[in-house]
């Protein structure tokens, strides 16, 4: 079943066209790792599929059902209702600094009368024991290293139990120390066949956690294949100067 489908998606800002007609459909149980230059339209893509963006032209689907067609976006109820279906992990966090990390992650299934308060206090502290920080309920984020902040955001995006998982550069706001833990929470949701879609610059990551790497390019999905496709037989120069000029940064 496809869980994500965007068809011929295209973003401008004002004179610049950031997405050119961008395709791709995501299965159940998938991981799609998102690489390429800053500025090739990957997180303008991630926004999209939950209507941070709103895009020029295409259509966007989510589990069959229509967020966007032909670049109208369905009514602002319906709108909500499809997106609810996905989780998104933001680079910065994005969490409250005056809640807890308990009040963090029942805030959104407590306003949208999904669950009670105390459900959500429930499911929030079992999620915390998943990502390995069933001591932090309590805690205040501003306590927090950046990992736990991370892994927290994590918990929260599962919350709403999502059957898509977006990530948007979730590690490149971490010093390099704090980033395998964050990449441990993320494999041991692959191991239980999330779908995901992850934008990264952990090429190793990508490499060994998806089942497909999309090298994005100039708003467009410039090439499309198998981590060994992509990383050990780049069919174009743009994908192997990308490769190796991000060797040499690393």
């Amino acid at each position: 079943m496809e869980m994500l489908k965007l068809t011929n998606i295209v973003k401008s800002f004002g004179t610049n066209e950031v997405l050119r007609g961008v395709s791709l459909a995501v299965e159940r149980g998938e991981i799609i790792a998102v690489i390429g230059p800053s500025g090739s339209g990957k997180s303008t893509m991630l926004r999209s599929c939950v209507g941070l963006e709103r895009i020029s032209d295409g259509s966007i689907e989510i589990s069959g059902r229509s967020l966007v067609r032909e670049g109208v976006t369905v009514p602002e109820r319906e709108a909500r209702s499809v997106c609810a279906r996905t989780g998104m992990v933001f680079q910065h966090f994005n969490l409250f600094p005056h809640m807890t990390v308990r009040e963090n992650l029942c805030l959104a299934p407590v306003l949208r009368m999904v669950l009670d308060k105390r459900e959500a206090a429930k499911r929030a502290d079992a999620l915390l024991d998943k990502v390995g920080l069933a001591d932090k309920a309590d805690a205040m984020p501003a306590s927090l290293s950046g990992g736990q902040k991370q892994r927290v955001a994590i918990a929260r995006a599962l919350m709403l139990s999502p059957e898509i998982l977006l990530f948007d550069e979730p590690t490149s706001a971490l010093d390099p120390e704090l980033t395998g833990e964050v990449l441990a929470v993320m494999r041991g949701l692959a191991a239980e066949h999330m779908t995901m879609v992850i934008v990264t610059h952990e090429m190793a990551f990508a490499r060994d956690i998806a089942d497909r790497v999309l090298f994005m390019d100039e708003g467009i999905i410039a090439q499309s294949g198998t981590p060994d496709e992509i990383f050990q037989n780049p069919a174009s120069e743009r994908l192997r100067s990308f490769l190796r000029s991000f060797n040499r940064i690393a």
